[in-house]
C-alpha cells in the first residue's frame, strides 16, 4: 500500500503543478473594452490575449471602416500576444465624426499615436507592432514614417504606398479588357458599351482624382461585372462564405456586435470613406520615398490578382523600403487570391504573419 501511494506522490504533484500552471496562464489571458481618449473624439478599444506577451495594435481597413479582424486573428495570434483592435476616428463603435477637417491621414496618424501611448501606458515594457490591412497598411506606414522609435515590426497586408498607381493600374486593367472583348464581339450592345467604359475610364484618368468617390464605385463595382472579372476576389465563389459569416448569430456574439450596431456602422464607412476619396491628397497619395527612412523589420504581403491596390503595388513598397537590411524585409505575393486574403488562402497568410512576429519578438 505504502509503495503505491509512493508511486501516486510524484503524480500528484504533477497534477497540482500543472493546474497550477494553466492557472497561470488562464490569469494572463484577458478581453477587455474601453475607449482612448484621443482629440475632440474617443475610440472603442478591445484588447484580447495574453497580457504577458508583445503588443499587437490592429489597424483595419477603409479609411471609416471597422475592426473586426479578431474574427481571423483569435486563433492566430490571442495566445501568444496581446492584441489591441480599435475602430478607427468616426467607425464602428468609436464616436462619431462629421468634422471633415478631422478625417485627414495627418489627424489619423495623430490619433494612433494616442493610442500607442495609451497602450504603451496601460500594458508597459512589452514590445509593440503593428498589423495593418488594406488602408491599415498605408496607415501603418504613415505612421512608421513619423514614430518608428516606438514600433518593433510591422506587417502591411493589401497596403498601398502609391494611391495614383493603384487607380491607374486599375484603369489600365479594365481598358485592356474592355479593348479586348470590343475586339471579339459582334454583338452591338455590348460593343456601345464597352466603348462607353473605354470613353469613361479617358475620363476618369485624366480629372486627377477630384470628387473620386464616384468614380471609385463605377471602377470598382460596375464596370468589373461587364468585364468579367472582380476587384476583390480572385476565387468569388469564397464570397458565399463571408456572405453567411455575417448570417451567422455566433460570429456578431465573438466580435461583440449586433446587426443593427453593424448597419450604424456601414452608414458611418460611406461617410467617412466617401469624405477621403473626395480630397485629392488622399487620391494622389504618394509616399513611396518617405518610406525609405524606415528602418523596422517589415512584412509586405499582397494577393497576386489584387486589383483594389494595383498587382504592382507590394513590389512598389518592398523596394522602396531601402533602409531596412535584407534579414528584416520580407516580400510575399500569395497565388490565387486577391484583396480578401484571409477568405482566399487563410494558412499561407497566417503562417507568414505568425513566422514574421515569431521572429522579430
Amino acid at each position: 500500500m505504502k509503495r503505491a501511494l509512493l508511486c501516486l506522490i510524484p503524480i500528484f504533484f504533477v497534477i497540482i503543478n500543472s493546474s497550477k500552471a494553466q492557472k497561470q496562464k488562464n490569469d494572463h489571458q484577458v478581453d477587455t473594452e474601453f475607449f482612448i481618449p484621443i482629440e475632440k473624439s474617443n475610440l472603442y478599444t478591445r484588447v484580447i490575449g495574453n497580457s504577458e506577451k508583445p503588443i499587437i495594435i490592429v489597424l483595419h481597413g477603409g479609411p471609416g471602416a471597422f475592426s473586426v479582424d479578431h474574427e481571423f486573428f483569435r486563433d492566430v495570434f490571442e495566445k501568444d500576444y496581446l492584441v489591441v483592435y480599435f475602430d478607427q476616428r468616426g467607425g464602428g463603435k468609436s464616436d462619431e465624426c462629421k468634422d471633415k477637417s478631422m478625417l485627414t491621414t495627418d489627424q489619423f496618424v495623430k490619433d494612433l499615436d494616442d493610442v500607442v501611448a495609451y497602450i504603451k501606458d496601460k500594458y508597459p515594457n512589452k514590445k509593440i507592432n503593428l498589423l495593418g490591412t488594406s488602408w491599415g497598411g498605408t496607415y501603418g506606414f504613415l505612421y512608421l514614417i513619423k514614430h518608428q522609435e516606438k514600433i518593433n515590426s510591422f506587417i502591411s497586408s493589401s497596403g498601398f504606398a502609391d494611391s495614383p498607381q493603384r487607380n491607374f493600374a486599375l484603369i489600365q486593367h479594365e481598358r485592356k479588357l474592355a479593348s479586348e472583348l470590343l475586339k471579339n464581339t459582334n454583338d452591338t450592345i455590348k460593343k456601345k458599351r464597352y466603348e462607353a467604359i473605354l470613353t469613361k475610364l479617358s475620363e476618369i484618368e485624366k480629372n486627377g482624382f477630384k470628387d473620386f468617390f464616384k468614380d471609385m464605385n463605377v471602377l470598382r463595382f460596375e464596370f468589373p461585372k461587364d468585364l468579367g472579372f472582380d476587384v476583390y476576389w480572385a476565387q468569388p465563389e469564397l464570397e458565399a462564405k463571408k456572405a453567411k459569416l455575417l448570417k451567422d448569430p455566433a460570429f456578431y456574439a465573438r466580435i461583440k456586435y449586433t446587426p443593427e450596431i453593424l448597419e450604424k456602422a456601414i452608414a458611418k464607412l460611406e461617410y467617412i470613406n466617401e469624405v477621403f476619396m473626395n480630397t485629392e491628397s488622399y487620391n494622389n497619395l504618394n509616399i513611396t520615398d518617405e518610406i525609405a527612412v524606415i528602418k523596422k523589420p517589415v512584412l509586405v504581403l499582397q494577393g497576386e490578382f489584387d486589383y483594389a491596390i494595383g498587382v504592382e503595388q507590394g513590389k512598389t513598397i518592398f523596394n522602396a523600403l531601402k533602409n531596412i537590411p535584407k534579414k528584416d524585409k520580407e516580400l510575399l505575393y500569395i497565388k490565387n487570391a486577391s484583396h480578401n486574403v484571409p477568405f482566399e488562402a487563410p494558412e499561407i497568410y497566417n503562417s507568414a504573419m505568425k513566422a514574421f512576429f515569431k521572429k522579430h519578438n
